[in-house]
């Protein structure tokens, strides 16, 4: 009884330990691959000679959306090896992967090869989703919330301080050293995962009795669940709505203001706010949700950031502005932790890598598409037109979400006993 107890223990400490480990890992991660925004035109000025304004412009948008691209196709695939062959080899993956790609972005001295390497970082990379996989497998399924709100408040946190940090290195020493720099973060990310993430990884066993299915069959089944089609929407919907106001919002700023002056920095103010107020609430937002349940935190979440986009379209002032979208943030970060507990609950063991791969994936696509929508919706209609657009796709959004989670959630049946149609999932 003793040894029995003394297991228990053990196994409570090591979800702790894996999940702060993580959460350190994930800052560094994220930070270090969210440093070079800022300063990849400038680099490609001043570095790689560019001196066309349109080509320089041109390629950094081509750069950002390759690498994202390739993020979303690859995900589902690492997330598919995550559950045959372990989480923590994946997150390794990510992690050394991305250090090798950006410290030789600090030698290159071709745009072609620049691409090159970006396209193989959203390739090769894809740390989120390996993280999120990795504590959901190992933490008890009462305090999934709790830890995944930790993890998101990681994702937060790093994307919000990685771009201060790396335009602040560029400016005092030079952009190749700042690629250095950053490529060690993520060694060192990669290091406290080898040394302190202990997955003790066992794959599940398969069925003698069943009848293998393939992986485009599992996704099948996998969307054919309306409650995780439903999270993959809000999830989605949460990164084009921080997304789409990105390619209008100085232009809305100097309009408030009636200069253009500082709106440049008070539009990445804008942006950071949001990113910063969702890393602050994330973590208590996922412990609410382990206590109230996560269906309910998330609906309440999804609610509430949709009613403060809509005031959004009539302030005067920046600092209104500021205010309703660092409220906003606060309940962003209630959405994240709460649709992903709901994702762990829904998903059985064994296909969670996939799983968190598609929501990846899908996630990507929203932040991709926001831009393009909302320079769309100024074009043809107005600046403000955009905050309410998209605060109605957020009020229909939590109110599908609420009808769809009105019954309670059944885990996806991964396998069938026969080969009768009839017996899959509807």
């Amino acid at each position: 009884m003793a040894k029995a107890g003394g297991s228990v223990v053990k196994k409570k400490e090591n979800w702790q330990v894996v999940l702060y480990a993580s959460f350190i890992a994930q800052t560094l991660s994220i930070a270090g691959f969210s440093a070079s925004l800022p300063f990849i035109p400038l680099f490609l000025i001043k570095d790689l000679h560019m001196t066309d304004m349109g080509e320089v412009a041109l390629w950094s948008g081509a750069m950002a959306a390759a690498s994202s691209i390739t993020m979303g196709v690859m995900a589902p695939i690492w997330g598919s090896l995550a559950d045959r062959y372990g989480r923590k080899s994946m997150v390794l993956r990510a992690m050394i992967g991305g250090c090798v790609l950006i410290a030789l972005m600090s030698v290159t001295y071709d745009v072609w090869v620049l691409f090159a390497l970006r396209i193989l970082q959203g390739a090769l990379t894809g740390t989120v989703p390996a993280n999120i996989a990795l504590v959901a497998s190992v933490t008890p399924k009462e305090r999934t919330g709790y830890a995944l709100g930790i993890i998101q408040t990681a994702v937060f946190a790093g994307s919000s301080i990685g771009p201060f940090i790396g335009g602040t290195l560029a400016d005092l020493t030079d952009y190749r050293f700042t690629f250095l720099i950053t490529s060690m973060a993520l060694g060192v990310a990669a290091i406290i995962v080898f040394f302190f993430v202990n997955e003790d990884f066992k794959p599940v066993p398969p069925d003698p009795t069943a009848v293998k299915i393939t992986m485009v069959q599992r996704y099948k089944i996998m969307f054919s669940q309306k409650e995780f089609v439903a999270m993959l929407l809000i999830l989605s919907l949460v990164q084009f709505a921080n997304s789409v106001i990105m390619p209008v919002l100085a232009l809305f700023i100097q309009v408030l203001n009636g200069h253009s002056e500082g709106a440049a920095t008070m539009a990445g103010l804008e942006l950071g706010i949001t990113g910063i107020a969702s890393a602050c609430s994330a973590a208590f937002a996922g412990r609410m949700s382990d206590k109230y349940g996560h269906r309910r935190v998330l609906f309440i979440s999804a609610l509430a950031s949709a009613f403060l986009y809509f005031p959004q379209a009539a302030v005067t002032n920046v600092w209104q502005l500021l205010i309703l979208r660092g409220l906003m943030g606060l309940f962003f970060g209630g959405i994240i932790p709460s649709a992903n507990a709901l994702i762990s609950q829904l998903i059985p063991e064994g296909r969670k890598g996939v799983a968190y791969g598609l929501v990846s994936s899908i996630s990507s696509l929203g932040f991709a598409a926001g831009p393009i929508v909302g320079a769309l919706i100024a074009a043809l209609l107005s600046t403000r037109a955009v905050f309410l657009v998209t605060g109605l796709i957020l009020l229909v959004a939590a109110f599908y979400i609420r009808r769809v989670l009105a019954v309670t959630p059944q885990p996806a049946n991964e396998t069938a006993t026969a080969p009768d149609p009839s017996s899959r999932p509807g």
